[in-house]
C-alpha cells in the first residue's frame, strides 16, 4: 500500500533536492552522464592528440589551416585565409592554446564540472574547428564523403546541455552551490527528477 512521505526540504539557495532513486528522471539522467562522460573521454584523445610533438610545436598548424588554397567560395576563402594567417603568426602559441581548451573540455566533461559552460563552450569551440580547419567539408566533389567531423560535435553538446548531462555523477552538485549568481554555469537537477513524495 502506497504512503506518503514528505518530501526533503530545500537545501541552501542554489542547491537541489536528491531525486528518488527509482525515478525514470534520474535513471534518464544517468544515462546522459554516461554520454557525457564518453564523450568527454573522445575529447581526451582529440586533446592528447594536440600535446604530440608535432602540433605542439607548430610544425602542423600550415597544413591544418590552409584549407584557403583549396577553397576558393568568396567570403568563406577569406574567412579561411584568416585563420591561416592567424595560427601561422605565432603557431605554437595558437597550438599550445588549441591543446589547453581541448584538454579543459575534455576534464569537464569526464569529471562534470561547470558542465553549462563547458556544454556551450565545447559546441562554440567545435564550431570553430568545423568553419576554419575543416573549412565547412569544403571544397565538396562527387568523392566528398562528410561535411567534417567537428559539426557533429556541435550537436552532440548542444545536446547534452538539453540533457542537463551534469546533474548526476559530476561535481556540479558539489561546485553549484557555492556559486552564487554564477551558479547557472553548472547543472542542476531538473523538476522532472524530484521526488514525488509518494512511496511504494
Amino acid at each position: 500500500m502506497a504512503t506518503l512521505t514528505r518530501p526533503p526540504a530545500p537545501g541552501p539557495l542554489g542547491s537541489t533536492r536528491t531525486p528518488h532513486p527509482s525515478s525514470p528522471g534520474l535513471r534518464r539522467l544517468h544515462g546522459a552522464a554516461v554520454v557525457r562522460i564518453g564523450f568527454g573521454l573522445l575529447w581526451a584523445a582529440d586533446a592528447t592528440f594536440k600535446w604530440l610533438p608535432g602540433f605542439i610545436h607548430g610544425q602542423t598548424i600550415g597544413a591544418d589551416l590552409g584549407a584557403a588554397a583549396t577553397v576558393h567560395t568568396p567570403v568563406i576563402h577569406q574567412w579561411l585565409d584568416f585563420w591561416n594567417t592567424v595560427g601561422s603568426a605565432h603557431p605554437m602559441l595558437f597550438a599550445v592554446g588549441t591543446a589547453i581548451v581541448e584538454s579543459l573540455i575534455a576534464l569537464g566533461l569526464i569529471f562534470g564540472a561547470f558542465s553549462n559552460l563547458v556544454f556551450v563552450g565545447s559546441a562554440i569551440f567545435s564550431l570553430g574547428i568545423w568553419s576554419s580547419a575543416e573549412a565547412f567539408g569544403l571544397p565538396w566533389s562527387p568523392g566528398t564523403t562528410d561535411p567534417g567531423t567537428s559539426i557533429g560535435y556541435v550537436f552532440a553538446s548542444l545536446a547534452l546541455f538539453y540533457a542537463v548531462a551534469g546533474a548526476t555523477w559530476s561535481l556540479d552538485s558539489r561546485i553549484r552551490p557555492k556559486l552564487g549568481r554564477l551558479r547557472r554555469l553548472s547543472s542542476r537537477v531538473p523538476e522532472a527528477a524530484e521526488p514525488t513524495g509518494i512511496d511504494a
